[in-house]
């Protein structure tokens, strides 16, 4: 009779299977002496613990994943935070989105999937070019100026933010809006345009 212990008890194998030394102690060590052998020992991969899941800075619509930044993430082994699905160009809102920890030391600690919230605002429009009005009498009002010859990134339509100003003569600029179809999705753009304003009698 005797008792089995491992050579070396501190040991802390990696993730695998190995053999790991074992010493056999006779009860009776006078008369028997200990015998060293061998076990192998199977040590699964750890589950890292995530102590806080990174936050992600907000996107505008149309853009992807991974162009938001992940960050303040913390877990109990060192690795990176991303994105699951990077590619995904989410809509309008708030909404949870899967991520992956994945650790540095891969052999010895499993991925670990969580989600983070990721908002996703407006997209602002690109007008390349604002439109040109058409004159008008004094004593009109703007809404009586066409507006023509625009052209933004999305489709849409221009107008006076004021149509009911009744603009001196004279050559000034006037605010204009430019409303996307699409105002879901979109931000108006608001600049001015020049409207020139004559009497009837230069017309």
């Amino acid at each position: 009779p005797g008792t089995f212990a491992f050579a070396a008890p501190a040991t802390k194998p990696a993730a695998g299977v190995a053999a790991h030394a074992v010493v056999f102690f006779p009860e009776d060590p006078i008369i028997y002496v200990s015998v060293t052998g061998a076990v192998d020992v199977a040590v699964a991969q750890a589950t890292p613990e995530i102590f806080a899941w990174p936050t992600a800075t907000p996107l505008t619509y149309g853009q992807s994943l991974h162009e938001s930044t992940l960050g303040n993430g913390w877990a109990s082994t060192t690795g990176t935070f991303a994105f699951v699905n990077p590619d995904d160009t989410p809509d309008i809102g708030t909404a949870s989105h899967s991520v992956v920890f994945s650790p540095v030391d891969a052999a010895n600690f499993l991925a670990v999937t969580g989600s983070v919230s990721v908002a996703v605002g407006k997209a602002t429009p690109t007008v390349s070019t604002w439109p040109e009005s058409s004159p008008l009498y004094r004593g009109q009002t703007l809404a009586e100026s066409t507006l023509s010859g625009g052209n933004a990134s999305v489709a849409g339509s221009f107008a006076f933010t004021t149509p009911t100003l009744k603009p001196d003569i004279g050559n000034a600029p006037q605010a204009v809006r430019f409303t996307p179809d699409d105002i879901t999705h979109y931000l108006t753009v608001d600049d001015a345009v020049a409207v020139l304003v004559v009497s009837a009698l230069e017309i």
